[in-house]
């Protein structure tokens, strides 16, 4: 016959099965506040993409995403995390991208339809981390573009503003090359080029203007009367040139791609490339310059590898084929290289 417990001991156990809660809370609390403080400054200064974006970004989401079962959903953190994951998943689709044209190149349609089917999964991949930051960035600063500026209280917040709002025009720009497949909604590049006007231009190296005149070159409507995008853009990257910032020559060389331009677009990978290799960026923001230098690498891969087969040779981001460089490595000769 089991004996009567007493007053204490029941108490005691109910505190004891209750004690997770007590301690989830205020741990959630702490991991979120130290992740914004600390975490975000530390990985935006960090100059290693990959690990940033595959390791913290990969790493950390699902573990700091958890704690949106105990406390409010932390939506600054996330932002980031979602972020460098989306980084991370569009290096691969990118990847796939680069076969694919290698494929179309070389006749082999089977493997050109492989690669393609590929790239498509994982730019879906891409748009849903993407559309993640946008719906986190909302949730963290109110809606993009409505006409009311968020309260921004420090650098960070300033910066994580300024991120999810290129990262939302990201997502519907993913999404279209995933056939549409997650159903990002197409005004937000609208919205997010509106939000544009609540960012400080020169503060962030020109970043704001060259990411608004990239939505009026590609959503139709949104260029107010007189306005020149190509000479905005332009302007933008000459001043990210002078604080040492290729993000918006970056975002003038996707412009040129995205707009079949293939002079401005090689314009604005030679900038980024004499931007970055004089190692003059600011070294709080060192993974911009390496987001930069990634995505002009790849834009710059496709054009090599749509002309020779073969991706941008080593170290010689800004040379293009049939150029003669002194700098470039693409004809060291392979079996002296061997021998």
């Amino acid at each position: 016959m089991l004996k009567r417990l007493s007053l204490p001991l029941v108490a005691g156990l109910v505190v004891g099965l209750s004690g997770c809660g007590l301690i989830y809370k205020p741990t959630g609390h702490v991991l979120a506040h130290y992740s914004q403080d600390e975490v975000v400054p530390y990985v935006i200064g960090s100059g290693d993409l990959d690990l940033a974006a595959c390791g913290t970004g990969m790493g950390q989401h699902q573990f700091l995403s958890s704690f949106s079962r105990v406390i409010g959903r932390p939506s600054n953190v996330l932002l980031n995390t979602s972020l460098l994951a989306g980084l991370c998943a569009e290096a691969e689709a990118q990847e796939a991208q680069l076969r694919f044209a290698r494929a179309l190149r070389e006749g082999n349609t089977e493997e050109a339809r492989d690669a393609r089917i590929e790239s498509q999964r994982l730019f879906r991949r891409t748009a849903l981390r993407r559309y993640a930051v946008y719906r986190d960035t909302v949730d963290a600063f109110g809606e993009l573009g409505n006409g009311e500026c968020p309260s921004l209280g420090n650098d960070t917040e300033e910066f994580e503003y300024m991120a999810g709002t290129l990262t939302s025009i990201q997502a519907l720009l993913s999404d279209i090359q995933a056939s549409s497949s997650v159903g990002v909604p197409q005004d937000v590049a609208a919205r997010a080029g509106r939000a544009t006007t609540c960012m400080n231009n020169e503060k962030w190296w020109g970043v704001p203007n060259a990411l608004q005149a990239v939505v009026w070159l590609s959503v139709p409507g949104t260029m107010p009367e007189g306005k020149d995008p190509w000479a905005q853009l332009k302007e933008a990257a000459d001043y990210g040139e002078t604080k040492g910032m290729p993000m918006a020559a970056m975002l003038y060389a996707v412009a040129g791609y995205g707009q079949s331009d293939d002079a401005r677009e090689k314009e604005g990978i030679r900038q980024v490339a004499k931007i970055y290799n004089a190692g003059d960026g600011p070294e709080d923001y060192l993974i911009l310059s390496e987001v930069a230098y990634a995505q002009a690498l790849y834009l710059s891969d496709r054009i090599w590898t749509r002309e020779t087969g073969q991706r941008t040779p080593f170290l010689a981001l800004g040379d293009f084929p049939g150029e003669d460089s002194s700098d470039s490595d693409s004809d060291f000769d392979a079996d002296s290289f061997l021998n």
